[in-house]
């Protein structure tokens, strides 16, 4: 996900907090969210989950008398309260960041969860429940506990222990965080319209309106103070989340450019390692590319002495005053003096290359005492691969009867005359 994805879709958990609070500010800082994920399940799911795999939320609430269950909600509501996200991704699953930042934020304000009933239905499956609580939430330095009504889909896992599945949680569900599976979100949108239900959040209701109606510091809780903190955790998160995006981009264009700066300075050792000297015949100019209308930089005269990393095409490149520039091959001369050297002992005889010959050995590594050219076969006259100057070393691959040596030199490979490695 791109940067203005992170914007758009964070603008876009703001807009529905806000309508939220506005609109179900109560039930959810009372705890009882529930409600209000309930109406997004009922205006965005069909009714199509009367059928028979339905058929148990027709039943009257249960009362949990599952010791397991009773435990995982317990716990669950202890974590929560403690921010204790960490017990919670144990309890609940999956947990995004969102979710774990707002509860982070959102315990601070509560002191417990008291007096939890759980009741239950079948869930879609065996051994999963449609569970609703009711609660008594304390908040802190505030008298009287707000009451509320909660919604957890619990299954069970491939180890047989009960989980509550996240993804159907009211904070998830509000902020459209994970996708719903159909066939759940069906029974739910159907479990929410049954009657027993709806006398129970009643009842709750009035408790609430009772509560507020009760204690001021509570109703100012639920009225100002929370609202407004909730707004303010939105935009700070929001902010949070840009700035590790944008960190995120700014590390990835690093770590790509040292990569870039790392392979050319690797490039640029090869080519040192097997550049050469040459020398100008003549008063030319320097070029930008290797290409006879890109950019002028310069010009040399004739004579100068010049560092030779590469050829492209008709080109030469080379150093121009520490930047690399390209001239072109017919004005520059490259190791004459080794030519006559190469030239003035071609014509050993050949008892005397026989036997240099059979004196080298694959895998022996030769430093040299003299400059010479690399040629890319065995021919005086044959294209130059490198040149390698006096104390650097080649490795010999395999010595010829033809006087020649074919060695490596660097990552390159060329053949130099056998008597000249043996000076």
């Amino acid at each position: 996900m791109n940067l203005q994805d992170l914007k758009t879709k964070f603008k876009n958990i703001i807009e529905i907090s806000k309508d939220f609070i506005i609109n179900y500010k109560r039930y959810f800082l009372a705890g009882g969210i529930f409600i209000v994920m309930a109406l997004v399940l009922f205006l965005g799911t069909s009714s199509s989950g009367d059928t028979k795999s339905t058929s148990g939320v027709y039943k009257s609430f249960k009362k949990n008398n599952n010791s397991e269950l009773t435990t995982l909600i317990n716990n669950y509501y202890t974590a929560y309260a403690e921010g204790d996200t960490d017990t919670i991704a144990t309890l609940a699953t999956p947990v995004s960041d969102q979710e774990i930042s707002y509860i982070a934020f959102y315990s601070q304000y509560i002191e417990s969860f008291n007096d939890v009933q759980i009741y239950t239905k079948p869930g879609l499956t065996d051994n999963s429940y449609l569970v609703t609580t009711q609660v008594e939430l304390k908040y802190n330095d505030i008298d009287t506990a707000a009451p509320g009504l909660d919604f957890f889909y619990v299954e069970t896992n491939e180890d047989g222990k009960l989980f509550i599945n996240n993804i159907y949680g009211s904070f998830n569900q509000n902020n459209n965080i994970y996708e719903m599976d159909t066939e759940i979100s069906d029974l739910i949108a159907v479990y929410i319209r049954q009657q027993d239900l709806l006398d129970l959040k009643a009842e709750v209701d009035d408790a609430y309106e009772s509560a507020l109606e009760s204690d001021a510091n509570l109703s100012a809780l639920m009225s100002d103070t929370l609202p407004a903190a909730i707004i303010q955790w939105n935009t700070d998160y929001t902010a949070q989340v840009e700035a590790a995006a944008e960190e995120a981009a700014k590390a990835e264009e690093e770590a790509a450019a040292a990569a870039e700066a790392e392979a050319q300075a690797a490039a640029d050792a090869e080519e040192e390692a097997n550049s050469y000297t040459g020398t100008t015949n003549a008063k030319a100019n320097v070029r930008s590319a290797a290409d006879a209308s890109s950019d002028k930089l310069g010009s040399l005269e004739s004579g100068t002495q010049i560092t030779i990393y590469g050829e492209e095409g008709d080109f030469y490149k080379f150093d121009y005053n520490g930047t690399k520039a390209y001239i072109t091959k017919d004005a520059v001369n490259v190791g004459d003096a080794e030519e006559e050297t190469t030239e003035d002992t071609e014509d050993t005889e050949e008892e005397e290359t026989t036997t240099n010959a059979a004196a080298l050995t694959a895998g022996d590594k030769i430093t040299l005492t003299s400059t010479v050219n690399i040629r890319s076969a065995m021919d005086s006259s044959a294209s130059k691969v490198a040149v390698a100057y006096a104390g650097e070393e080649v490795e010999v691959v395999m010595s010829y009867a033809e006087g020649w040596t074919k060695v490596k030199y660097g990552k390159k490979e060329g053949y130099i005359r056998t008597d000249l490695l043996q000076e």
